[in-house]
């Protein structure tokens, strides 16, 4: 009796450590979307970052500044997205990407641990992202709180 009191006991321990596991935000398909729906690469046709501080607001769009995003997807979710600013060195982010239900997960390889969380929409041959993040509008070296509206098309 009591090594079938310890077999069920693991058995149920083993049951609650893989829905833990499936709860941590590794899922490759949202309600709506999956990883495989948007895996390949993307060029941005707008990539707008803005914040709003203390009595001005700040805004940019890569894009239409003559700048240059891309995002490569690959189909286990990993990512890598890449910022080239007019006259500046590109700015390369990688990371995984995942679902909870219809938002975008989203992990920065170079903040583990932390995941944002975005609004996102696609077609066969468009996506586009939205949310909050951080970017460093005013070019002092310092990450800002930023609202971003990423528009792709399929490369």
């Amino acid at each position: 009796m009591r090594t079938l009191i310890k077999i069920l006991g693991l058995t149920l321990l083993l049951i609650c450590l893989q829905a833990c596991e499936e709860d941590e935000g590794n899922d490759l398909t949202g309600s709506v979307i999956s990883i495989s729906d948007i895996q390949g690469s993307w060029n941005a046709t707008r990539a707008e970052f803005d914040i709003a501080g203390t009595g001005t607001s700040m805004a940019i769009d890569i894009v239409a500044a003559g700048g240059t995003v891309t995002l490569v997807i690959q189909s286990n979710g990993r990512f890598t997205l890449t910022i080239t600013q007019t006259g500046q060195t590109p700015e390369i982010s990688t990371g995984q990407m995942s679902f909870d239900e219809d938002l975008l997960v989203v992990e920065f390889d170079d903040s583990p641990g932390e995941s944002e969380f975005f609004g996102i929409q696609s077609t066969a041959t468009t996506l586009s992202i939205n949310g909050q993040t951080e970017f460093d509008l005013d070019d002092d070296g310092t990450d800002d709180p930023a609202r971003v509206e990423l528009d792709f098309v399929r490369a």
